[in-house]
């Protein structure tokens, strides 16, 4: 793979060349820190954005381009990662080197700015019938959100934790951000979008220097590059864990415990807890807590363990009968002993990293892995696959046991079954 980087003055153009892959995958990348207020508004819009334009009006319209561009992909998406929030624009297609068409590399370029310079917007409104056509599905999913308890469950954790935090903050937000949204104060978010920092990353089999000529054409961004966000939120940590508990109308109950991750270097979040996590909980039944409160207690449905690195937090999260609860604390605290104190075998080390770096290894496979390593080494400084690999080999008992030493309880948050449970 060959990666360069076009410093365009207003935004960076990123090139990894490889003929590993029949697809050609880019991003244009909006980014910027995390603002609570903001991340509705730039998620709807977002949404809006790949939907319509002055000249594709409907989905059908898109539907019908993208066939002609022989079956293109193209989606919005919105991210956060610790402090970090993305509006990214998704662009698939067809390696051109396939493609007998001379025109076809300059017109599926071309496409995506079609609806980023060229929204559908009329007296500084976007268009009503799109406008409504989004909103209600955004709705939707914020409403679905309460009948996952799972997911209901991390975010009010997140938020009891500290609700002014950025890990707390929701990309889709509330039903009450989602009232405040207009078409026009929308049209105010989309100027606003261009006094982002703007990143186009773009993988695959193809002329890179032609197409960055084609975007140098296609797209003026109206500012002079930012510093770049910072990704890292240092979550205060406590003396004292909090005990938070409310009620719920789910069947089961959820146990959330979330522990700061205090004094790593980055070397060792980057790679040795990522393999303490894995032997911890997140490596599915071989993890120490599911053998422990499931195949050998069978106290809940499902455990798992959450590394947020760039929030440096430690999650565990837990589906259970609202009586078992406290068992499941008491073992999970016991877990987390044993790990303390190494009570774990060599081959379970090495399982963990044989099966870490088989992952990785298939991330070879993916352009998308591949690119978002590239888009995170470059925001993060966060290895590449290859790096990672070879820092994961080198992993040992002492390692871990020095992330296990970097952990401290911030929170236990319980989301209560229904009173026909107990």
């Amino acid at each position: 793979m060959e990666y360069r980087k076009f410093d365009l003055n207003s935004y960076n153009i990123h090139t990894i060349k490889t003929d590993k892959f029949k697809t050609v995958r880019m991003e244009i990348i909006f980014s910027r820190e995390v603002a609570k207020e903001e991340m509705p508004f730039f998620t709807f819009l977002c949404d809006l954005l790949t939907d319509t334009s002055k000249k594709y009006k409907t989905r059908k319209d898109i539907a019908i381009r993208l066939e002609e561009l022989y079956k293109t992909v193209f989606y919005g998406v919105t991210n956060k990662a610790g402090n970090l929030f993305t509006t990214s624009f998704v662009l698939e297609f067809i390696s051109p080197i396939f493609i007998e068409d001379a025109s076809y590399l300059e017109e599926v370029i071309k496409f995506p700015f079609e609806f980023i310079n060229k929204p559908r917007i009329k007296n500084r409104e976007f268009d009503i019938t799109s406008f409504n056509i989004v909103k209600r599905r955004m709705k939707e999913e914020i409403e679905g959100i309460k009948e996952n308890a799972l997911r209901l469950a991390l975010i009010n954790a997140l938020n009891k934790m500290d609700q002014e935090s950025p890990s707390a903050t929701r990309v889709l937000g509330t039903i009450e951000d989602l009232d405040k949204i207009t078409p026009s104060n929308l049209y105010d978010t989309y100027l606003e979008l261009f006094n982002s920092n703007c990143d186009i990353f773009i993988i695959g089999n193809a002329n890179m220097d032609k197409i960055v000529e084609i975007i140098k054409d296609n797209f003026k961004n109206r500012v002079i590059k930012l510093n770049k966000p910072k990704l890292l939120v240092n979550n205060k940590t406590r003396n004292k864990y909090q005990l938070v508990k409310d009620n719920s109308n789910f069947v089961q109950s959820t146990l959330v415990m979330i522990y700061n991750i205090n004094n790593l270097d980055n070397y060792d979040k980057d790679i040795n807890f990522h393999v303490f996590n894995y032997i911890l909980g997140s490596g599915g039944i071989t993890s120490k807590l599911y053998q422990k409160l499931r195949s050998e207690n069978s106290l809940c449905y499902s455990v798992r363990s959450l590394y947020l690195k760039y929030d440096n937090l430690l999650v565990i999260e837990v589906s259970l009968d609202k009586s078992n609860v406290k068992l499941a604390e008491k073992l999970i605290r016991k877990c987390l002993k044993e790990m303390l104190k190494g009570e774990y075998s060599e081959e379970v080390v090495s399982d963990a990293k044989k099966n870490l770096i088989f992952s990785l290894k298939t991330g070879l496979d993916n352009n998308v892995s591949i690119l978002n390593n590239y888009v995170f080494n470059y925001f993060a400084n966060l290895p590449l696959i290859e790096e990672r690999i070879k820092g994961i080999m080198n992993t040992n008992k002492e390692d871990l046991i020095r992330c296990s030493k970097a952990i401290s309880l911030n929170t236990i948050y319980i989301q209560d079954a229904g009173d026909n449970n107990d």
